[in-house]
């Protein structure tokens, strides 16, 4: 197939997977996943993973945080920092431990291995919790804002945990770690200063260039620029992306570039992404491993759900609030895979494990908004009787 004969088919039925998922009243996310098992090497094996679709899916979560960034209140995030910081901590340190204890323990891999698949439990992917958040207008809330901070942290905390176990174990030729704190720390006073001083500069010149939509072309070259600048630093280019919609956000630019991007992002692109995820899966093989891929999913999901959604509490964050945060962080993503690469090319875990891992990555991320959706719609029962409550008392 070629590569526009595969974007035919992948538009034309993401956008109708997505119609059929809202009518059923799930993610419209779920519908463009699950196109991708459909259409993948798990069944009808009509579209492969190639570098083409490797690529245009990059862009489109690219695309995708940006607007999140874009939609994302720079205020509310500073406000709730601390517990978007423990939750991060929580959420690496619960899954990370647990996933070690079930691979050493019960299944005999080594310390190394156990390591590192511990590590590839702990990294969170917020893209398509994001959109969840978005689509139940629930992306500017407390739960929100801690679930995009403790997003960014939980990259973070990862990179570190990667570097010093690369470190350790001799595995690869990885940088000091100190190097890489530093490089953090750098890319985060770079983006700051270029948000606070180069952002609206840039954006009032480019809106009057004598040009064709140049004010959308300045906002999407911040978007690569400063996604560029992110995997310099050692950081994921999403955290760059997300980091200038959020700097955008704080300009008087915000709403109109918003309308000019979105169609952009959810048009051709984001679409593309989402059924990525479903092109990873292949149940070849898997009849092998099934007891330690279900052990691990279950591990995954319990451990942010409870490592997270506890921390949430700790700030005195309802129960039904507590549990939005902890399920918004139960997706895994492109972090995930990056520990499950290095694990593999340094001969840590075989063909197989690296399946497992894969497959355990892909079915959180498809799991993860149903659990959202699910204790968003309780969040919204409770607050529902308590209006009823509070009327009746009048």
């Amino acid at each position: 197939m070629t590569y526009l004969a595969e974007l035919f088919v992948i538009l034309l039925l993401t956008k109708i997977a997505a119609h059929y998922s809202v009518k059923l009243k799930m993610p419209s996310v779920i519908g463009e996943l699950l196109v991708g098992i459909v259409i993948g090497p798990a069944m009808l094996n009509w579209i492969h993973p190639t570098t083409f679709i490797n690529y245009f899916s990059e862009l489109g979560v690219i695309v995708l945080m940006f607007i999140a960034g874009l939609e994302g209140d720079l205020k509310l995030l500073i406000k709730y920092w601390a517990p978007a910081l423990t939750v991060a901590t929580l959420g690496v340190i619960v899954p990370t431990g647990t996933a070690f204890l079930l691979c050493h323990n019960l299944f005999n891999f080594s310390v190394k291995a156990s390591v590192f698949m511990g590590l590839v439990l702990s990294a969170t992917s917020v893209s398509i919790t994001i959109q969840v958040l978005k689509e139940m207008h629930r992306l500017n809330t407390r739960a929100g804002a801690i679930i995009c901070g403790a997003a960014v942290a939980d990259d973070i905390i990862c990179v570190i945990l990667l570097g010093i176990a690369s470190s350790i174990y001799g595995t690869s030729q990885h940088e000091s770690i100190w190097l890489m704190v530093l490089k953090m720390f750098l890319f985060f006073v770079i983006v700051l200063l270029i948000g606070k001083f180069i952002v609206p500069k840039f954006l009032s010149i480019f809106q009057d260039l004598n040009a064709t939509e140049s004010d959308t072309a300045g906002a999407m070259i911040l978007c690569f620029g400063t996604a560029a600048l992110a995997v310099m630093m050692g950081m994921s280019d999403v955290l760059g992306a997300y980091f200038a919609g959020l700097a955008i956000s704080e300009t008087d630019f915000e709403d109109h570039l918003e309308d000019k991007i979105e169609p952009i992002g959810y048009a051709v692109f984001i679409p593309v992404f989402f059924v990525s995820i479903g092109l990873q899966i292949s149940f070849k093989g898997m009849q092998n491993d099934i007891v330690f891929i279900i052990l691990l999913i279950i591990t995954a999901i319990l451990g942010k759900q409870i490592g997270c959604g506890l921390a949430a509490k700790m700030f005195h964050l309802s129960w039904t609030e507590s549990n939005v945060v902890g399920a918004g962080m139960v997706s895994r993503g492109e972090m995930a895979l990056v520990v499950a690469n290095v694990a593999l090319s340094s001969h840590l875990i075989d063909q197989n494990h690296y399946t497992a891992m894969i497959l355990v990555t892909v079915i959180t991320t498809l799991v993860a908004p149903l659990i959202l959706k699910l204790f968003i719609l309780k969040s919204n029962k409770k607050v529902a009787a308590k209006d009823a409550v509070s009327i009746d008392n009048e």
